[in-house]
C-alpha cells in the first residue's frame, strides 16, 4: 500500500496546495491553546495534610488487612468536601505517586538482580 496520497489519485481537494488537505491544525489555535506542560497544580499545605493522614490511615488498613484479617476494622470516616478543581488535582497526584512507586520498584528490581540489565 502506498501512504503517500496523490501517488494513489487522491489528490489535493480542500488543500492547502502542498497535498496537506486540511489536517494541519490551523496556525491561530496553536498561539491560543494552552500547552499541557504550562498548566501547573497546586495544593494547599491544608490538602496535603488531609491526604498524608489519610494516606496513612489506608496503609494501617492495609497492613491489617494481610497481617490480622480477624481484627475488626475501623470504620471509614467521612472523606472531605473537594472543590472540583481540587478533587482533580488529587486524582493527579495520586495517579503520580502511583506511577512513582511502579518506577521505584521497577529500579529495585534491577538494583537487587531481579530484572535484566539495561
Amino acid at each position: 500500500m502506498n501512504n503517500y496520497a496523490n501517488a494513489n489519485g487522491v489528490g489535493n481537494r480542500d488543500g492547502d496546495g502542498d497535498g496537506n488537505q486540511g489536517h494541519q491544525i490551523p496556525e491561530h489555535l496553536l498561539r491560543v491553546a494552552p500547552r499541557p506542560r504550562n498548566v501547573t497544580f497546586t495544593l494547599t499545605g491544608r490538602q496535603l495534610e488531609i491526604l498524608y493522614v489519610r494516606w496513612d490511615a489506608a496503609r494501617i488498613r492495609v497492613h491489617q488487612q494481610i497481617y490480622n484479617p480477624n481484627l475488626p476494622f475501623q470504620p471509614y470516616p467521612l472523606p472531605p468536601a473537594w472543590s472540583e478543581e481540587a478533587r482533580a488535582m488529587m486524582v493527579l497526584w495520586i495517579a503520580r505517586e502511583r506511577r512513582m512507586f511502579e518506577m521505584e520498584m521497577q529500579e529495585l528490581e534491577y538494583l537487587l538482580g531481579l530484572r535484566g540489565a539495561r
